[in-house]
């Protein structure tokens, strides 16, 4: 899952059947390092969508952390569910997807001669 940061809201998926006790904290911890980077306490995230396919997550984050590049993956976890999440944050870069133009549109290939000796 991808998630885009640009202001204060941290959405999260998880899918179906997954339970959550909205007594425990949201521990976001990187995949690089192993350090928890950011922990939301109890009241500062809620199931926003909750039906038989997923689950959506949404969590208030201090607004500082879309300004630290925190782009890459991390691990999200709430009491015993645990799940993987690629973050992107708006200062830090996009989602990676570079348009690819060929300088070769006519399909010409290189021609090499081979003398006779």
């Amino acid at each position: 899952m991808t998630t885009v940061i640009n202001g204060t809201t941290l959405t999260l998926y998880a899918n179906k059947p997954a339970t959550f006790d909205l007594t425990q904290s949201l521990v976001i911890t990187s995949q690089y390092s192993q350090k928890i980077v950011l922990t939301v306490t109890t009241g500062n995230w809620t199931t926003a969508i909750d039906n038989d396919r997923y689950v959506q997550i949404e969590a208030t984050i201090p607004a500082t952390f879309k300004d630290e590049h925190r782009n890459g993956y991390y691990t999200w976890t709430i009491g015993n569910y645990s799940d993987i999440v690629k973050i992107i944050t708006s200062p830090g870069g996009g989602p990676g997807e570079v348009e690819y133009i060929s300088s070769n549109e006519n399909r010409e290939a290189a021609t090499y001669f081979r003398p006779n000796y």
